[in-house]
């Protein structure tokens, strides 16, 4: 507790000792206690402890003070223990005798008083909640003792608009009670206070100022043995609006079911005058008003806009507004002016007429109306009128749910009016509409034609293009060869993206692009997606980083190849647009709602930034920022266009911020459902021996181009390729080598008969011409919706669009032949994956000449030449290796690592292959400490396999 001391100025200090510890207490000494009671005034203290001097009698006036002025409690230490009476008769708490007793006396005082302040303090703290209660609640209470005494509540006090306590009878009451509820008011209290029941019933009351509350009370007894009443409570709510809410609603469904009615029949109906007149009087009658109106906009002589009264309903002692002048040809401007600028916004005008403007009042003041809502009419996209409604009786305050409801009235007569309008011209537009109709549908399927054909014609040249590149960095170049096949094969790849782009957007424009949903695991996949730019970034000196927030969950439903693609464009364009500093991606989750998430992905960048009047419209279709960058960052400015599509096929909405030479902000939605199946479990990796490789492959392709890199490559690979030009003639090589071919990979697109024909007439046949389960691959240029269906439709069993990834290819060919049965001349079983040996062992490749020698069908100089080129390349590779290690370079070492991929499979040494190929893509993850480890493991296989090729090339 806080204690005031007022001890006097003779008081002895070992008096003072006495006072127990434990408390935080002032000691405020005078020569009259008395003074000292203004102490507090600033202090907030508990008690008031008097210790008068023994002349000092002004403590009895202090002690009144402190509990009349500051409503504290006291107590008192003296001397003459005939004072005590004195003090407590004045209120103090105690009064106590000075002795040896008086410390323990003190302990058990203070314990009691401030176990009474606490008591003190629940029950007002209670007494103060349950008044806020009242207050926030609109109800009050009421308790009446064995002595018929009744006890108010404030809240009930406010409910009846007493000021003061109305009396200790409920009959007292009964003066305030509704004129038509008082028999049911006289029959609560006589079964309450007659016959001892318990109530709940509801009733009206008026306040002073004669506004009506509706009550809803409830009332219980508690009875005595002999039956008399012990105790009585009760209480009363305040339900006035929830009866005003269900009289709205009651209000708003009658509403609803006029504009019902009036929908059904003027959907009947092309005329739809026809049941205005009924309608409008429904509705004046269910919305309680005294007229309600429509008026149409029509054109004047010298093409102004007047308005003219087109029906109406009114009660029947109201003058209708026909008989009036001002309701025919009525000039909008300038009197209207406000008005017709708020309809045309589709806003609703009301209010009370005393309040509008004085050219405004004219119309409704010459009527006699009080309060107006006028609610525009539009037919279609076309002002036609304005709803009207008016209260003449008195000034009303429309509720939103009324203004809802006339609003939804508004919008069905327009609907009407515009319904019966299209009705009329439809009859003289059916045959002009089915000429259109069949137009448009030769039109659409043309645009779609169209750019079917130009994603073959002009992927078909772009896939030679890259495959004669690839095919070239084979052969073994010089330096300066090398880069211009870099040039070359970059170049077609920005051809292929500006093709992609095009297409893309045709798709979206034509409605059709779609998402494919997947179950994913979301950072395995955003890996995926965002894996290739931390080299990029490296190349021009910059850093990217990305992170996804710990609450982003692990595996979504959605596309995340469409979610990659806008991250590819957001995070390319702030690669190609910083020229230093940084770019960097962040993931976080939004929100989740119904088993959805929404994820927002910033993608920020320190680059050159965007100025603010080309924010708008950077996001539009062939547009940048700035077209003076554009002989330095080529693109056909549609990436953001479709990267918009794309985030609002997700559900999301994207947008950015941005500060000149500072940098930029993208940011996007997305939502994703939540994946319901976990996780796949990953198969067991097996390796597969270099036999299973060799593989009688027929190739159709009517472009030359296409067929020398692939039949390059599949060679390479270990296959043996037969070509053909055409259908037809692949069709003949099947019919004189159908056992011998594995697999055929079928070009779409051939003259004479194309592949889809020929695949028909494969698998049509009975089975003596051709083998009809033998595996078809679709090679094609086609990219549109459909077409992947189409082909696998025609009997096709896979699909690799052009330009073609070997990858892509080589993996298609074992999902197609890995179910058939295996010849005994070729061998295509899996084999189970072989220990790596450790660097300490010795290890020794054998070379599988005859393999070789059977892909070169025999040419010992090409043959002759890839040794020698293995061999150049194989030794500076494998130094590149060792540099790049030795500075734990991981862009250096995934290089060398690429470079011995293909190096190595040249000689089709596989396993070093697949080694070299998995520790690549550890480089690009950042496992370079696991990457070291691995490669003592790799470096005596590729050694032996380079003394194998040695031995073999000096053997020729």
């Amino acid at each position: 507790m806080k204690i005031l001391i007022l001890a006097g100025n003779q008081v002895d200090d070992r008096d003072l000792d006495m006072i127990p510890e434990g408390h935080e207490r002032t000691v405020v000494r005078q020569a009259k206690v008395l003074r000292g009671v203004r102490q507090l005034e600033k202090e907030d203290a508990d008690l008031v402890l008097f210790m008068p001097d023994e002349d000092d009698d002004s403590w009895s006036r202090g002690v009144s003070r402190v509990l009349e002025e500051y409503g504290g409690q006291s107590i008192v230490l003296v001397r003459d223990s005939s004072l005590e009476a004195e003090a407590l008769a004045l209120g103090a708490f105690e009064c106590l005798v000075l002795g040896p007793q008086t410390r323990e006396c003190l302990v058990r005082c203070f314990r009691h008083l401030q176990g009474r302040l606490e008591i003190e303090s629940q029950l007002r703290s209670r007494k103060e909640l349950f008044e806020w209660m009242e207050r926030i609640d609109s109800f009050g209470s009421w308790e009446m003792g064995e002595d018929g005494e009744i006890l108010w509540s404030k809240g009930l006090r406010r409910i009846y608009g007493l000021e003061k306590v109305p009396g200790c009878k409920l009959s007292i009451l009964r003066n305030h009670v509704h004129p038509d509820d008082l028999d049911v008011f006289d029959r609560a209290n006589e079964a309450t206070f007659e016959q001892g029941w318990p109530l709940d019933f509801e009733y009206r009351v008026v306040d002073d100022e004669g506004k009506i509350r509706h009550l809803h009370a409830n009332r219980e007894v508690e009875l005595g043995p002999g039956g008399n009443i012990v105790r009585a409570w009760g209480m009363a709510r305040d339900v006035s609006l929830q009866k005003e809410f269900e009289e709205l609603l009651f209000r708003r469904d009658a509403i609803l079911q006029v504009l019902t009615n009036f929908a059904s029949r003027f959907l009947r109906k092309v005329d739809w005058n026809g049941g205005v007149d009924e309608a409008l009087a429904k509705l004046g009658k269910v919305t309680g008003v005294t007229r309600i109106y429509l008026f149409n906009k029509h054109t004047g002589p010298e093409g102004e806009e007047r308005l003219s009264l087109h029906n109406e309903w009114s009660a029947e002692w109201v003058a209708p507004l026909s008989a009036m002048p001002l309701s025919r040809d009525l000039a909008i401007s300038p009197r209207y002016d406000t008005w017709r600028a708020a309809m045309l916004k589709r806003k609703v005008v009301t209010g009370h007429v005393k309040h509008f403007r004085k050219e405004e009042r004219t119309l409704f003041s010459a009527s006699g109306a009080k309060s107006v809502m006028i609610l525009p009419v539009f037919a279609g996209n076309i002002w036609w009128g304005f709803l009207g409604l008016s209260e003449h009786r008195h000034e009303r305050d429309w509720l939103p749910v009324e203004i809802e409801s006339m609003m939804l009235a508004a919008n069905l007569f327009g609907s009407a009016i515009h319904y019966g309008d299209m009705s009329r011209k439809l009859v003289d537009a059916n045959r002009s509409a089915e000429e259109a109709s069949s137009a448009a549908l030769e039109a659409n399927m043309a645009k779609s034609m169209f750019l079917a054909n130009m994603s073959h014609e002009i992927r078909t040249p772009i896939s030679g293009i890259l495959g004669m590149a690839e095919m070239m960095v084979t052969t073994g170049l010089t330096e300066a060869q090398r880069e211009h096949m870099d040039m070359i094969r970059d170049a077609s790849n920005s051809l292929l993206n500006i093709v992609n782009d095009i297409l893309d957007i045709s798709k979206i424009e034509a409605g059709r692009m779609e998402l494919k949903p997947e179950d994913f695991t979301f950072r395995t996949a955003l890996e995926t997606s965002v894996r290739s730019f931390g080299p990029q970034a490296e190349l021009n000196g910059l850093v990217f980083r990305y992170s996804v927030a710990e609450d982003v969950p692990e595996r979504l439903n959605g596309d995340p190849d469409r979610l990659g693609q806008v991250l590819w464009n957001l995070i390319g364009n702030a690669l190609k647009f910083t020229p230093r500093g940084m770019v960097e991606l962040s993931v976080e989750l939004s929100h989740m709602e119904s088993g959805r998430a929404c994820l927002q992905f910033k993608v920020r960048d320190t680059g050159v930034g965007i100025p603010e009047d080309k924010l708008d419209a950077i996001f539009d279709s062939f547009t940048q920022a700035d077209s003076s960058l554009r002989k330095k960052h080529q693109g056909t400015g549609l990436g953001l266009t479709i990267s918009r599509q794309l985030v609002n096929m997700m559900g999301g909405e994207i947008g950015v911020e941005s500060v000149v030479d500072q940098g930029s902000t993208f940011f996007f939605t997305a939502w994703f459902g939540l994946a319901k199946a976990p996780e796949p479990q990953p198969a067991p990796a097996r390796a597969r021996s270099p036999r299973t490789l060799h593989l009688n492959i027929l190739l159709a392709d009517d472009n030359p181009m296409n067929r020398k890199y692939l039949e390059h490559f599949l060679t390479m690979f270990g296959h043996t390729v037969t070509t053909a030009e055409n259908g037809v003639q692949a069709l003949d090589v099947l019919r004189e080598k159908g056992k011998t071919i594995d697999v055929v990979l079928m070009d779409v697109q051939m003259p004479e008969m194309s592949g889809l024909e020929a695949t028909r007439a494969i698998r049509e046949s009975d089975g003596r011409l051709y083998d009809r389960n033998i595996p078809i691959i679709a090679l094609t240029a086609y990219a549109m919706k459909g077409d992947r269906e189409r082909m696998l439709d025609a009997g096709m069993d896979d699909y690799v669009s052009k330009p073609v990834d070997m990858h892509k290819l080589s993996e298609a060919i074992v999902r197609s032949t890995a179910d058939r049965v295996a010849r005994k001349d070729v061998l295509c079983r899996v084999s189970p994956a072989q220990p790596v040996p450790k660097a300490a062992n010795k290890v020794e490749v054998v070379l599988d000449v005859d393999s070789l020698t059977q892909r070169f069908e025999g040419n010992m100089d090409l043959y002759k030449d890839i040794l020698d080129l293995f061999l150049l390349e194989a030794k500076v590779k494998r130094e590149e290796l060792h540099l790049g290690l030795e500075a734990m370079d991981a862009k250096a070492v995934a290089a060398a690592l690429h470079s011995i991929t293909n190096i190595s499979s040249h000689v089709l040494a596989m396993d070093v292959v697949t080694e070299s190929r998995s520790l690549e893509k550890l480089c690009y993850c950042g496992e370079m400490d696991d990457v070291k480890k691995r490669v003592e493991g790799l470096l005596p296989r590729f050694d032996a396999l380079v003394k194998a090729v040695e031995n073999e090339a000096a053997r020729l």
